[in-house]
């Protein structure tokens, strides 16, 4: 008799801490997804800083490809003042030489004509006045006074015309001299427009070297935060398996295509290299072309667990559809739910569009099973 009025009291006991375990899971669930909000938040700011980066090395990469072409036309400009210099200096040496000439045929001249003075000199007036007085008769003596003075004009005149000559080339080298010295300048110029050139170049290379291994840090600050976010992703499929079958659970499934009417397929789950990281890593999920605003439905009945923006997702959805299954949507050009809402299949959660780390419109589809990416096509053998 005691037994059977115990039993009832025994099973009500047993409901009671039932019921009273009930909210404590429901609090490390909600624990569970402030810590991985938190270290998304953690995530989005390296992603940003990411995001930044790349920026950054592009528009390096742009200014490196603009001082190349610059150096390349600095290149040109120097070897064409080089060209004109070597010019110059060949044209000065050649007026150099021509002086040279002149001037040994005007000292050759000058020595002959001293010479003769000398001669003349010497040999004194008579032979001069017997050359004048052989002269047969007045004519004869008029044509040889005539002929001596002619060559002494002669020879003042060559003299002249060979000063005149040497005043002239002179004055030529000169003149090459001072183009010879400007083309200098301008080589000079063009060599240290060059040099500059070069040490910007090499300065930029640097900062993009710098910039790379910045990268690299925050790459691998994503891939640490990642593995800790997913982490905590397999504690909240855990909570909520454990969920599953008890009042207020989620105990759906995956049953429409979330784009209808739409089934390009622009990259498909499985390793690939990533169009904005340039790395080798897993494609998570499905990239399905559509249309900017086109709308995106519920692929099953479930619980709106995160809604929100992601740096590499962009305007992202998480929905639980219960037994360890969740679908993400990611890329949206607009959210329709919140979190914690309840959503029926083909219910619009969203729209299409390019946000985050996106190359063009298109809906990222994930499915998971229990915290790990599957391919979402397996759900949809047509």
């Amino acid at each position: 008799m005691f037994r059977k009025n115990m039993l009832p009291i025994v099973v009500f006991c047993l409901f009671l801490l039932e019921t009273s375990a009930l909210p404590s899971r429901a609090n490390e669930i909600g624990d569970a997804v402030q810590q991985q909000k938190d270290i998304t938040n953690q995530t989005n700011q390296v992603r940003g800083q990411l995001n930044r980066l790349t920026y950054t090395e592009d528009k390096i990469k742009t200014q490196m490809a603009q001082l190349e072409k610059q150096i390349a036309a600095a290149q040109i400009l120097l070897n064409q003042k080089q060209t004109a210099f070597a010019q110059a200096q060949k044209q000065v040496l050649a007026a150099q030489n021509e002086l040279d000439l002149k001037q040994k045929e005007l000292e050759d001249r000058q020595v002959a004509l001293g010479k003769r003075a000398k001669g003349i000199y010497e040999s004194g007036q008579i032979s001069y006045l017997e050359l004048l007085f052989q002269a047969a008769d007045l004519g004869d003596f008029i044509t040889r006074m005539e002929y001596f003075t002619k060559l002494v004009s002669n020879d003042r005149q060559l003299l002249m015309d060979i000063q005149t000559q040497k005043e002239q080339i002179v004055k030529k080298t000169n003149e090459l001299q001072s183009i010879r010295d400007q083309a200098r300048k301008l080589q000079e110029l063009a060599a240290s427009a060059k040099s500059d050139l070069d040490k910007a170049n090499s300065q930029q290379r640097l900062a993009l070297d710098q910039n790379k291994k910045d990268q690299q840090v925050a790459f691998d600050n994503i891939d640490r935060l990642e593995a800790e976010a997913n982490a905590w992703n397999d504690k909240i499929r855990k909570l909520q398996a454990a969920q599953v079958g008890r009042p207020g659970g989620v105990s759906g499934s995956i049953t429409t295509w979330p784009v209808q009417g739409y089934y390009e397929i622009s990259s498909p789950f499985g390793w690939r290299v990533h169009p904005i990281t340039h790395k080798r890593s897993l494609h998570t999920g499905t990239d399905i072309v559509a249309p900017t605003g086109t709308k995106i439905t519920a692929a099953g009945a479930g619980v709106v667990i995160m809604a929100g923006w992601n740096t590499a997702y962009g305007n992202m959805t998480i929905i639980d559809h219960g037994k360890g299954i969740s679908t993400l949507y990611g890329h949206q050009s607009a959210l329709a739910v919140t979190e914690g809402q309840s959503v029926q299949a083909n219910q619009v959660i969203g729209y299409v569009g390019s946000t985050g780390w996106s190359t063009g419109p298109h809906l990222h589809f994930e499915v998971r099973e229990g915290g790990n990416p599957t391919d979402p096509l397996r759900y949809f053998p047509n």
